[in-house]
């Protein structure tokens, strides 16, 4: 069971030695560190460093091949998740932990259903009213207790997520990449929400790629590099400049290649009239031009996401037209979208991205299978393998081969596979959903510089993002929305102002 509340700064789970392999990767080595009640413990490094193998160990996720965990000054052992839970750590992982065919009140209390239990008949109301409590007293906006799991948006799921996490009252609580799933508003509750963790002398042990969000979160900083080690510094007086050098070793510019659109001469490569999706979208209008990047940004109810969905043919819309301005074709299905030449990276990349339990090469080759058949209609096993191999080389996947499962890649590096899959293509259109959702500063400027140089062939970007300053160095124009509809379009030439696009999406 949980512990009493240990006192603040003292020393409430520590691991000594820890290591953790995957056939011949090292994932974790030697790993040794303390951590304190009341203290929010950043955990950086870039993608395969080994931040979620390591809090993978203390959450019982994973069993390690060596090394001692303490808790509260015992040895601390856990063999599953919920053992763990047990014994008061919970964790939200990166990437999706929902079962999709439970409701969301069967996933918050998935293992703990014996509460609700009288003689083998379970409370579903009492259950469902336990739910509804979890989200209120956390301050949580609720999602439908009652709909099945999949059908619930990624930030959704993140909050279901974190409520399960929450609603054993841990006393340590592991979060990683969570802030990478939300938008600007539930970015603040959470935050708030960490602030009153830590008051209350509960050690948040916070993985994120978010500089910024870890030095004005955390209170101390590892960082992890091949799975080692490099040190452990105070946030206080660090900078972002110092952590990208420890992370990658090197010096990494604050940079998103952004080079200047002819806008006044470009011409309209997609228009969007009049676009409505029931309960979600309303009158959505605007151009897509040759050689720009459209920004699209708003909260986390804005219709963002969903959007961009309907632009790819994924949802049809109740009213209003996409239309291929070079031929005047409307795009009004997926098959007509990836044949006029659109390509669409979505931001559950899991789930709607990659097929996890197939290998890098499925995944490379699966938009561009045209390409491999023969004059007698069969498929190339030696151009396949040859074009998914160039493709590990230049977007510089970290894999064993393109044979090796996507599911056994880090979170960056699955991302590296879904933009390389349609990024190879010959495309007119980029939808970009989320593109830099949970990899390390290294990918995120090597996806920047992508964007800039298909910007500069003169293909149309639209780009969908959670992230303000990323909008704002990478766009053209800024389009932003609020409850479904255009709120306002922002025009470079005016001067992107961070308060000004907040206040228009509040």
């Amino acid at each position: 069971m949980t512990k009493a509340k240990a006192a603040k700064n003292s020393v409430v789970l520590r691991v000594e030695d820890l290591s953790k392999s995957f056939g011949p990767t090292r994932a974790v080595v030697d790993v040794s560190l303390d951590f304190r009640a009341g203290e929010i413990h950043g955990l950086i490094g870039e993608n395969g460093s080994g931040k979620s193998t390591l809090m993978s160990m203390v959450a019982g996720i994973h069993t390690r091949d060596k090394g001692r965990m303490f808790k509260d000054n015992q040895a601390y052992d856990p063999v599953s998740p919920a053992h763990a839970n047990e014994q008061g750590v919970s964790m939200v992982v990166q990437e999706l932990g929902l079962i999709d065919d439970l409701t969301v009140t069967e996933n918050i209390f998935l293992g703990k259903t014996d509460r609700f239990s009288s003689r083998g008949v379970m409370n579903l109301g009492k259950m469902r009213a336990a739910a509804e409590k979890a989200f209120a007293d956390w301050g949580i906006a609720q999602v439908p207790l009652d709909v099945f799991a999949k059908s619930l948006t990624v930030e959704e799921k993140k909050l279901v997520e974190l409520v399960r996490a929450l609603s054993s009252n841990p006393d340590v609580l592991i979060l990683d990449e969570i802030t990478a799933a939300f938008s600007h508003n539930n970015r603040t509750v959470l935050y708030e929400l960490l602030a009153k963790l830590k008051a209350q002398g509960k050690l948040i042990l916070f993985v994120s790629h978010n500089l910024s969000e870890i030095l004005s979160l955390c209170d101390r900083i590892t960082v992890l590099k091949d799975g080692e080690k490099v040190t452990t510094l105070d946030a206080e007086g660090a900078t972002e400049d110092e952590l990208k050098r420890l992370m990658v070793g090197r010096e990494v510019k604050e940079t998103y290649f952004y080079t200047p659109a002819k806008l006044d001469k470009a011409e309209p490569v997609l228009k969007v009239d009049g676009i409505t999706l029931d309960g979600v979208l309303r009158n959505v209008s605007f151009e897509l031009r040759r050689g720009e990047v459209l920004g699209l940004g708003g909260l986390s109810d804005s219709g963002i996401h969903e959007l961009g969905k309907v632009l790819f043919g994924l949802t049809k819309p109740d009213q209003g037209q996409i239309i291929f301005a070079e031929t005047g074709e409307r795009i009004d299905s997926l098959r007509k979208a990836i044949d006029t030449g659109i390509a669409y990276v979505p931001k559950d990349r899991d789930t709607e991205a990659l097929m996890v339990r197939a290998t890098i090469e499925d995944n490379l080759v699966l938009p561009s299978t045209d390409s491999f058949v023969g004059r007698l209609g069969f498929m190339s096993p030696r151009k396949r393998k040859a074009f998914a191999q160039e493709q590990l080389r230049v977007f510089e996947i970290k894999a064993s081969g393109i044979r090796q499962a996507v599911n056994q890649l880090s979170g960056g590096n699955r991302q590296k596979v879904s933009l390389a899959s349609w990024l190879s293509r010959p495309n007119k259109i980029l939808i970009l959903d989320s593109p830099t959702r949970g990899v390390d500063v290294g990918i995120t400027a090597n996806i920047y510089k992508l964007i800039a140089q298909v910007k500069q062939e003169g293909i149309g970007i639209i780009l969908i993002s959670d992230e303000l300053p990323e909008l704002i160095g990478c766009s053209d124009r800024i389009l932003i929305m609020k409850n479904g509809e255009v709120a306002k379009i922002f025009e470079r030439a005016e001067g992107f102002s961070e308060h000004r696009i907040v206040q228009v999406m509040i």
